[in-house]
């Protein structure tokens, strides 16, 4: 696992990734910053991470790989697992951060969504350490209203980071991100927490403020979900189709199958007669409806092209 830290303030939580056997992190900081205060501490048998000296232009998400490509100056470019802005880089990139740059830098996360976009109207995170909709990417000295009540905060801010790096890694996952709900949660009780004379405490991070993943979790366990029409002789019936379906190696054909929930709280009864089921924009495919399952829903069968679009069959 690659962590790339990017910013002038990355001595602390180097080592304290360094601490807990993060060993591949390497430093980007800005050409112009100035050189570290403190030297990387004598006497230690394990090499400082390598350092670049180079501007960093862009951050975009690549989601096939859950991996950060980092932009470099020169038309350069490296991959970063896990990518922490420090706090000249995050406030750099706020929509109204003092000092913004006559070009702040662009950070794209899930869904080609820009961190510029999602704070437009003020920037919004989990405890200033995530942000919803940018994976693997995690804030040191993030906004956050509460900074001003706190003690330690970069500390904090720095267990927590390496926690999560640590539990992504121990997980074997890929990709970590804050839940919309968390973040959603923590921002209406900071809203209590202003009106309040005794404001109760919002207490650090928990295992279900996050979801840790791999590819194989996000992948649907479906080939189609959504609208369809089921006909069956003198009715037609608007449902929600989840359908699936393999290639059997045996006789050689495609079975697909699935359930059909209904739309306006009707639907027949299973029946011996050859349903057809359509989906939009597709041509009525052949089908049997084999039962109801305990929730009142129809279960669907059918043998050969599918109703749904495949690439290969």
């Amino acid at each position: 696992m690659t962590v790339a830290i990017i910013g002038a303030e990355a001595a602390p939580l180097t080592r304290a990734l360094r601490a807990v056997r993060v060993v591949d992190v390497v430093v980007y900081q800005p050409a112009a910053a100035p050189p570290p205060i403190r030297p990387w501490a004598r006497g230690r048998t394990d090499p400082p991470p390598p350092r670049h000296r180079i501007d960093v232009l862009g951050l975009d998400f690549d989601e096939q790989a859950d991996r950060w490509l980092i932009q470099l100056s020169g038309g350069e470019q490296a991959t970063a697992d896990i990518v922490v802005l420090t706090a000249d880089t995050v406030d750099a990139s706020l929509p109204t951060g003092r000092g913004r740059p006559a070009r702040p830098l662009p950070v794209t996360g899930r869904d080609g969504r820009t961190l510029d976009a999602a704070w437009a109207d003020g920037p919004i995170t989990f405890r200033g350490i995530a942000v919803h909709g940018f994976p693997n990417l995690f804030l040191l000295g993030g906004p956050d209203p509460l900074a001003p009540l706190r003690h330690s905060r970069q500390q904090t801010q720095i267990d927590h980071i390496t926690a999560w790096i640590s539990a992504l890694r121990r997980h074997s996952g890929t990709r970590i991100e804050v839940r919309a709900s968390t973040q959603h949660e923590y921002h209406r009780r900071l809203a209590l927490h202003r009106t309040d004379r005794r404001p109760r405490r919002l207490g650090g991070p928990k295992p279900h403020h996050f979801d840790i993943t791999v590819a194989a979790d996000r992948h649907p366990a479906h080939d189609y979900q959504g609208p369809a029409l089921l006909d069956l002789p003198g009715a037609e019936y608007p449902v929600i189709a989840t359908l699936a379906g393999h290639a059997d190696p045996i006789d050689g054909r495609y079975h697909w199958y699935g359930r059909l929930d209904p739309v306006d709280g009707a639907l027949p009864e299973p029946t011996r007669v050859t349903a057809l089921l359509a989906l939009p924009g597709q041509t009525p495919t052949p089908a049997r409806l084999t039962e109801r399952d305990p929730w009142g829903n129809l279960r669907i069968t059918g043998t050969g092209v599918p109703p749904y679009p495949l690439e290969q069959l």
